[in-house]
């Protein structure tokens, strides 16, 4: 094999696996949508961090309020389908109530998908004990695109973890109930 053979050869198996890699991420750059439209139950499972917290304000001796910013992520459990590969961004209102050991939460989300299409969520937890699992409700309030009349009601699981350090409260949950969502106007 002469030097200028092995060397061509070389450039041609450099440029064939270029082609190919080229090939693969225009391709999954360009996915085909799949059908969210229907209705029916979905489990969603998301992760959940805030980065230094604002601290609470006291109400009274016993009762302390605060803001609460989350990001998110959130993937279908069945790994296809509605809200799956989602980030998402929470902002609400909680009260500690001391001498119960106890809290409440009342907020809103957004998520949004690879396309940019965004998903308006409402979270309530009643007042209950802070244990490691959390339970409230959630409502979804449509969104834009794919998801303008994206409706239905869930119930969310939530549970603290340690943070990885000082200044983070991070969380694991779920998200299980029925949704609602016709298909689209320009699909049909």
């Amino acid at each position: 094999m002469t030097k200028s053979f092995a060397r061509n050869y070389g450039l041609i198996r450099l440029a064939f696996v270029a082609a190919i890699l080229t090939a693969g991420a225009i391709g999954a750059g360009h996915a085909v949508a799949e059908d969210i439209s229907g209705e029916g139950p979905f489990t969603v499972n998301f992760t959940s961090i805030a980065i230094s917290p604002t601290p609470p304000v006291s109400l009274s001796d016993d009762r302390h309020m605060g803001i609460a910013e989350n990001f998110m992520t959130a993937t279908n459990a069945s790994g296809k389908g509605l809200l799956h590969n989602l980030t998402g961004r929470c902002i609400g209102w909680f009260i500690v109530y001391k001498s119960s050991a106890s809290y409440e939460f009342h907020g809103h989300c957004n998520y949004i998908d690879a396309d940019g299409d965004t998903v308006f969520e409402k979270a309530d937890f009643d007042v209950q004990p802070l244990d490691s699992l959390r339970v409230g409700t959630g409502k979804w309030l449509g969104g834009t695109g794919k998801y303008t009349d994206l409706s239905g009601v869930f119930e969310i699981r939530t549970s603290p973890l340690k943070p990885i350090r000082e200044g983070f409260v991070q969380g694991i949950g779920t998200k299980q109930g029925n949704y609602s969502l016709p298909p689209s106007k320009a699909s049909k």
